[in-house]
């Protein structure tokens, strides 16, 4: 990068501005896009846990927004040109993100007062807000009082100020953690609330946040990470399972407050009815088993005797217990087929006695069906995609006792 001066951050003097004009000092194109510099810019570039703004340049959208050495560089799809450009904010975008960095301050300052939780670190997704403190647990009640403590700092709508100062003036501050105090310091002050260094954007009073709700918490590097839903993402949340409570209702047929009673008792039963119905298959697997012995193929003086069967459209988990029942018999060579729409449901298994070389014919039977799979002595099974080619898998089966 040549000698470009430092970009003016137009987002900094005035966060509610979204349209603007600027001078283009630089187009170059670039892996991720066409890379333009600018002499002014309100687009805010990742940092700091929150992600860049996103708009159009010139009716161009803007992909990505980095800083490099004080210059903040755009990278677009298409070249806007040169000369003045015009650009333009995605407000919703920023305002989304906004909470979420103004919300995650507030919500690290109730951590910090109310059991000296430190944050470790934050990530603003695109669904929810998390973050990692320095304890492996935080229980429910503490986490209710620092959801309690955020949301009466946000009814409060306390001001927040941006103070610029330096390693001599810093020491005037009771900061939440401390910072690098390396030439030009950035502090965000939330009331008498919270205080830490930050080059994020923020509102100017906390009640544009809105609300912030703790919606999870899971384990990571020993430390307990904790999932907010903050801003218009709390109120959509709600708003979603408000809808999904309403059609509980309905199916279960009970109210709200009886919703754990019911699905238990439902639980329950349905493990009643799964019992019932695998005594069921069972028994109907053991007599169509029974019945496929019956009819096999072959004679008493042959090494071993067949059983060929196949169905279209059956319950795979019943031809699995048929196959399980057969292979405790002795003297058989099994092969069961069921076919499902397009695809091929293939089984073949002997009697633990008979040394069948499944590998030896593998090739020349699934070749038949399209198919794949494997598996070891005395079970082999897999798919096949191509059912007109069932017939001749089974009668290329039916031909294999004569070459073992």
């Amino acid at each position: 990068m040549g000698m470009i001066m430092p970009t003016e951050k137009i987002f900094y003097e005035d966060i509610n501005r979204t349209e603007f004009e600027a001078r283009v000092l630089e187009v170059k194109e670039e892996k991720k896009g066409f890379r333009v510099i600018m002499d002014k810019t309100c687009f805010f570039p990742e940092g700091g846990g929150q992600p860049a703004d996103k708009g159009w340049i010139n009716g161009i959208p803007v992909l990505d927004v980095q800083t490099e050495r004080e210059v903040i560089c755009h990278y677009l799809k298409e070249n806007p040109g040169t000369g003045v450009v015009k650009g333009k904010i995605d407000l919703q975008w920023r305002i989304d993100f906004m909470q979420q960095h103004t919300g995650q301050h507030i919500v690290s300052g109730a951590l910090w007062k109310v059991g000296k939780y430190k944050t470790v670190s934050v990530h603003m997704g695109s669904d929810h807000t998390t973050i990692e403190i320095d304890s492996q647990q935080i229980s429910g009640a503490d986490l209710e009082k620092v959801e309690n403590l955020a949301n009466r700092v946000i009814n409060r709508n306390l001001p927040i100020e941006f103070i610029m100062t330096d390693e001599q003036g810093i020491g005037r501050f009771e900061l939440r953690k401390p910072c690098p105090v390396d030439g030009e310091i950035r502090l965000v002050q939330i009331g008498d609330f919270d205080c830490v260094g930050c080059g994020g954007l923020h509102f100017e009073n906390t009640g544009q946040v809105g609300l912030v709700k703790a919606t999870g918490i899971e384990k990571i590097r020993g430390h307990a990470r904790l999932s907010w839903k903050i801003g218009l993402r709390a109120i959509q949340d709600y708003r979603q399972k408000d809808k999904i409570v309403a059609e509980l209702k309905t199916v279960l047929e009970t109210r709200e407050d009886h919703f754990p009673a019911k699905v238990r008792e439902t639980q329950a039963e349905l493990i009643q009815h799964k019992k019932k119905a695998s005594l069921l298959l069972n028994r109907l697997a053991a007599m169509m088993a029974a019945n496929l012995y019956q009819n096999r193929q072959g004679s008493g003086d042959s090494p071993m005797e067949l059983i060929i069967e196949s169905w279209t459209n059956e319950d795979n988990d019943l031809i699995r217990r048929i196959m399980k029942d057969l292979l405790k018999r002795h003297r058989l060579l099994i092969c069961l087929v069921n076919t499902m729409k397009e695809t091929v449901y293939w089984s073949i298994g002997c009697s633990g006695e008979i040394n069948f070389d499944f590998d030896r014919h593998k090739s020349g039977l699934l070749a038949l069906i399209n198919g794949k799979g494997g598996g070891r002595h005395p079970l082999w099974q897999g798919t096949g995609t191509k059912a007109e080619g069932v017939e001749k898998f089974l009668t290329m089966f039916r031909d294999l006792p004569e070459q073992i």
